[in-house]
């Protein structure tokens, strides 16, 4: 009989996939997911095998899992860091900063065969990750827009993707390279850096 962690079932199954999400983003920092079995994250995590399956049937419900978990947690550092912009031009510089200082902190699955190796409904689900990511600067640049802070033509959607695509696999930035990006950012939408 396997030993329950914590003072309740419900308490135990948390934090087994606490573990299990810990071991997974420490294994990820070094090898692909797709080069990843269950077996060897169990061991990672410290959990049986069978609480692996107990948890996520297939690879797939652990793929899109882990993507929300780390969403939900990135989501909460990023709203918290655009906290109290009194201004669109200001949110939008705290978005890209916060955005740049986070990188380090979201584990994604990586895989060389990129989402075409994942089943449809699965690639559908993990884009939903990425969405929510996006809502938080669409829902900056439309109070911009509405205000009058930013262009009433600014074709918002293909901002987001444009944006975003400049923050995506980011490295560690120098604080001076910060800055450029910051300004450029805010230059392109027609505004000019705080």
């Amino acid at each position: 009989m396997p030993k329950i962690i914590g003072g309740s079932l419900e308490e135990h199954r948390e934090r087994t996939r606490a573990r299990i999400f810990d071991a997974l983003g420490d294994l990820m920092e070094a090898e692909d997911f797709e080069d990843l079995t269950f077996s060897r994250i169990a061991t990672a995590a410290g959990v049986g095998r069978t609480a692996m399956y107990n948890h996520f049937p297939d690879r797939d419900t652990l793929l899109v899992e882990f993507a929300m978990h780390e969403t939900a947690s990135y989501l909460d550092r990023l709203r918290r860091g655009i906290a109290g912009a009194a201004t669109t031009v200001e949110a939008v510089e705290l978005y890209v900063r916060t955005q740049v200082s986070l990188r380090g902190a979201f584990h994604m699955p990586t895989s060389r065969g990129g989402a075409g190796g994942l089943a449809p409904e699965t690639a559908r689900r993990m884009r939903e990750h990425v969405v929510m990511i996006e809502d938080v600067l669409r829902g900056i640049l439309v109070r911009g827009v509405e205000s009058g802070e930013l262009a009433a033509d600014l074709d918002v959607s293909a901002t987001v993707r444009i944006v975003n695509s400049l923050l995506i696999g980011r490295s560690v930035m120098a604080e001076h390279e910060t800055d450029a990006l910051v300004a450029f950012v805010v230059r392109g939408l027609g505004a000019d850096p705080a």
